[in-house]
């Protein structure tokens, strides 16, 4: 018979444990039986009664759907990101005229005037600088409320920028907008990065972070299908919808349980464990993951905060990154150097400016090319999420990133013809959008996948509320530079430079992932831990409950 068991902060019914109780003396028997404890994992368990009830296809799924549900929110993510695309050449037009404006308002020379270039480049940078300023408070209040609340939170200020978009009568309004969506996206890529690794087992922690990498393309994707074909309200109400939609699934998804082990409450993080790896599992099983998670828990907190039992907070986290020599520090010195390679591989530029920048005269018009190039790199993102548990983050990352030099090459030298030289390119107008395309088959793979893979399965529990801030900090600090610059750069000395810049930067990429990084498939944390730092001295794991 199935109980229902509920937990605070979340009204999803959790399923009990079906089949035999085990009693001390069968586990005491189990455990001697077994001898040496095993890590746990689908065979690790020695009752037969387990053996015949596990369903682990059952648990996979449930964790899926749970992080499909946080991913909701990059799916807003990436429509914000995507909205400049389609939107900033129509802004930009001759004969545009603002919604919140009424046309007895506006003559030829009243207030509905066009975007000028600097007003669209800060259209589309101030939303990067909005990840910056909400970054650090987001991952601070994600340790102090919980993951689940705070990703709730982010679905209002999407709300308000999108109203905003509505009543705009001129680009300050357009700001504002864009400042709560860097807002908003900040808090919902820095909790939805915690929860996924925090939800996740060790054999789908990586796929499942790239479904929340997908979900975010799907976003831009949304935006680029639409925005054509639609006028400028009717696009900022259906991308309203989209928080609406994130909320009305995660309200029922349980609290993280690395949170609920943080702040003492054991009772209710076995619950939810219970519901995301077995809905009939062991409770000796639920109890050994928890153990594990605990002991993760009070190792980094005693690493930071040597012969105390009690953490000392930011200060403590930034202490252990920055200074204290150990995996912490050497994966935030990895991790960051990735992102910082991602940012300035162009993803900003080529999401924003893409209908602005090629050329016309191809086949398909600009629109359709770059609503084909946020399908290519949508169903790409997908393709990684396969690729980065069969073939390792290391390879993945070598591959897809020299792909993705290739690309970018190809529309440097086409650029470089085209104004520095008088050549006749009409044989090679095909060059752009088959570069652009490569770009969308290589950067979800490689670049896009991989260092957000990383950063939610290298750093300790500890240091993570602070870890994963800065690193968004760094990368959007640097995306708004390049965003805001790339307009800039483009008027002053041409596109080549800025592509060829975008170049140099995938080799170096390249040149750093064959040196630096090692591979992580499939281990645990502590396995990952140990890699990032030979020096430390392995432990035994306990294992199941004495």
């Amino acid at each position: 018979m199935k109980s229902y068991n509920t937990f605070e902060g979340s009204p999803l019914p959790l399923v009990g444990i079906a089949g035999p109780r085990h009693g001390p003396a069968e586990a005491a028997a189990a455990t001697t039986a077994a001898g040496a404890p095993d890590p746990p994992g689908p065979s690790a368990c020695p009752c037969r009664c387990c053996r015949r009830v596990q369903r682990p296809s059952a648990a996979i799924r449930r964790q899926v759907l749970v992080n499909l549900a946080a991913g909701l929110a990059c799916v807003a993510v990436g429509s914000c990101l995507g909205w400049p695309s389609p939107t900033l050449e129509r802004m930009s037009g001759k004969y545009w005229r603002w919604p919140g404006v009424g046309f007895e308002r506006g003559g030829r020379d009243g207030p509905p005037r066009p975007l000028s270039p600097d007003e669209a480049s800060w259209v589309v940078s101030l939303m990067d600088l909005g990840i910056v300023l909400g970054s650090l408070p987001a991952g601070w209040a994600a340790d102090r409320w919980g993951r689940r609340p705070v990703l709730l939170a982010s679905s209002p200020l999407f709300a308000a920028s999108w109203l905003l978009v509505l009543a705009a009568q001129g680009p300050e309004y357009l700001y504002v907008a864009r400042l709560l969506q860097g807002l908003a996206s900040a808090v919902a890529m820095v909790v939805s990065a915690m929860y996924a690794g925090e939800v996740s087992e060790d054999r789908v922690r990586g796929a499942n972070s790239t479904l929340v990498a997908m979900l975010l393309t799907l976003g831009t994707v949304v935006s680029y299908a639409v925005g054509p074909y639609v006028s400028y309200r009717s696009l900022a109400c259906a991308l309203l919808g989209l928080p609406a939609l994130f909320v009305l699934f995660f309200c029922w998804a349980p609290e993280s349980p690395y949170w609920l082990l943080v702040q003492g409450r054991r009772l209710e993080a076995e619950h939810v464990l219970r519901y995301l790896r077995d809905a009939d599992g062991c409770p000796l099983r639920v109890c050994a993951e928890a153990d594990t998670m605990e002991a993760t828990i009070m190792e980094a907190a005693a690493a930071a905060s040597p012969g105390s039992s009690v953490p000392s907070g930011l200060l403590a986290s930034a202490r252990e990154l920055l200074l204290v020599p150990g995996p912490d520090r050497t994966a935030f010195a990895l991790v960051l150097g990735l992102t910082s390679l991602q940012a300035l591989s162009g993803s900003d530029p080529m999401t924003a400016y893409s209908a602005v920048t090629l050329p016309g005269g191809f086949l398909l018009g600009v629109n359709e090319v770059v609503i084909f190039f946020g399908v290519v790199s949508t169903l790409s993102t997908g393709v990684g999420m396969v690729l980065i548990e069969q073939l390792g983050r290391r390879t993945l990352l070598v591959t897809f990133a020299a792909l993705q030099f290739v690309s970018l090459l190809g529309s440097a030298v086409y650029y470089t013809l085209d104004e520095r030289t008088d050549a006749d390119l009409a044989a090679l107008r095909w060059l752009p959008p088959a570069a652009l395309l490569l770009y969308g088959v290589a950067y979800p793979i490689g670049l896009g996948c991989v260092p957000n893979a990383l950063q939610m399965e290298v750093f300790s529990t500890r240091v993570k509320g602070l870890a994963l801030p800065a690193v968004l900090v760094s990368f959007n600090a640097l995306t708004f530079l390049v965003s805001k610059l790339y307009s800039v750069v483009m008027e002053a000395w041409g596109k080549d430079v800025a592509f060829w810049f975008f170049t140099a930067d995938c080799l170096v990429a390249v040149l750093v992932a064959v040196v630096c990084l090692k591979e992580t498939k499939g281990k645990s944390f502590h396995e990952i831990q140990d890699l990032l730092d030979p020096r430390r001295k392995r432990r035994a794991t306990p294992t199941w409950p004495s």
